[in-house]
């Protein structure tokens, strides 16, 4: 690609762009078995990965292992961010992976400017939903960026290690002075749980996304022996109500956990009739990541070949009654889980 996806932008994805990400990066395909084969292994929406071999590899040698991903306060949960939650839970359960979570409100502060009296109400969802959907609150490390010195420390000292033209060349655009720190932020996420002892950490991460990692190994690189490389899986976007990624910031393109169904209905009713491709449409996108029903997914890809607007319709169908069912679970779950959820997320504002 010649131009460099934005990761604060919100990104409209076809399958020719996942494949030229793939080829310019030099992702590898995820050809190994995992354990209880995921449907989001066996589906390919792992698009790629880099050295995901090795975090398994020392899995099974019984080293102590992390799996970190960060989420910013800058809106709410969807069903975007549950397929991320939901491997992250899976790799947890599985492989025994102590997952590490830094909450992002310095960059959603600085970047997107969001305001910080609503940080603590939206910390207590992000919690509730991630115990919700299966992370054990005992082997989760949740912490807040602007709270976190040692994280703080290090993004400081990469200052004096990395210019501003390095870090737009990784970028392949002008940013801002938030922007820079940022992102020097997130690479210490990501690097300082090799300081604490852990011999393999993953990352797990949307495509769009791709430009922080890369920027990580490029500190690796300038930092010499003090860090090894982390593993990566980079994830297929789940496609928005618009065309574009869902995301936080924008509620109206999303499927939100907490959205009453009568407002999913509604949302995904407006799709119908339309001649969509599979790749980037919200319905399918959302089967491919919650449904168990393989055959379901063929028979809709085989419509496909004939008739574009009865496969998205019976997509879009589908997604309705599978959203009813999942989203009627989560909210329980959810519910249940407030109040631990609203205790740990007090605690985290006040230390």
């Amino acid at each position: 690609m010649s131009k460099k996806l934005n990761p604060w932008k919100i990104p409209t994805l076809t399958h020719e762009h996942y494949e030229s990400l793939k080829k310019e990066y030099e992702l590898g395909d995820v050809d190994f078995e995992l354990k209880k084969n995921p449907t989001f292994i066996r589906r390919g929406l792992i698009v790629g990965h880099d050295n995901f071999d090795n975090w398994i590899k020392k899995s099974k040698e019984g080293k102590k292992i992390a799996l970190v991903s960060g989420f910013m306060t800058s809106g709410f949960l969807h069903l975007g961010s549950l397929t991320v939650i939901k491997q992250m839970a899976y790799y947890q359960k599985e492989y025994g992976a102590e997952v590490i979570i830094p909450i992002a409100d310095l960059e959603a502060m600085c970047v997107r400017k969001t305001d910080y009296s609503k940080v603590k109400k939206i910390i207590t969802e992000f919690l509730a939903h991630f115990f919700a959907a299966g992370l054990d609150p005992k082997k989760t490390k949740i912490y807040l960026q602007t709270k976190n010195n040692n994280v703080l420390k290090e993004a400081a000292l990469f200052t004096s290690k990395i210019d501003m033209p390095q870090l737009e060349k990784v970028y392949d655009r002008r940013l801002t002075l938030a922007e820079a720190f940022s992102s020097l932020v997130m690479a210490a996420d990501i690097l300082v749980p090799q300081k604490e002892g852990y011999e393999a950490t993953l990352i797990t991460l949307g495509i769009d996304e791709i430009s922080h990692f890369i920027l990580t190994k490029n500190m690796i690189s300038i930092l010499g022996d003090e860090f090894y490389p982390p593993s990566i899986t980079y994830n297929k976007i789940l496609t928005g109500l618009n065309g574009s990624k869902m995301g936080k910031s924008i509620p109206e393109n999303s499927i939100l956990l907490t959205d009453n169904f009568n407002i999913v209905e509604e949302k995904l009713l407006k799709l119908k009739d339309k001649e969509l491709d599979l790749c980037n449409n919200t319905g399918f996108n959302i089967l491919e990541w919650y449904s168990e029903d393989d055959i379901l997914l063929n028979k809709i890809l085989e419509l496909e070949k004939g008739n574009k607007i009865e496969a998205n319709n019976l997509a879009i169908d589908e997604s309705i009654k599978l959203c009813k069912d999942l989203l009627k679970k989560h909210q329980k779950a959810y519910r249940d889980n407030f109040k631990k959820a609203k205790k740990i997320a007090e605690k985290l504002i006040s230390d």
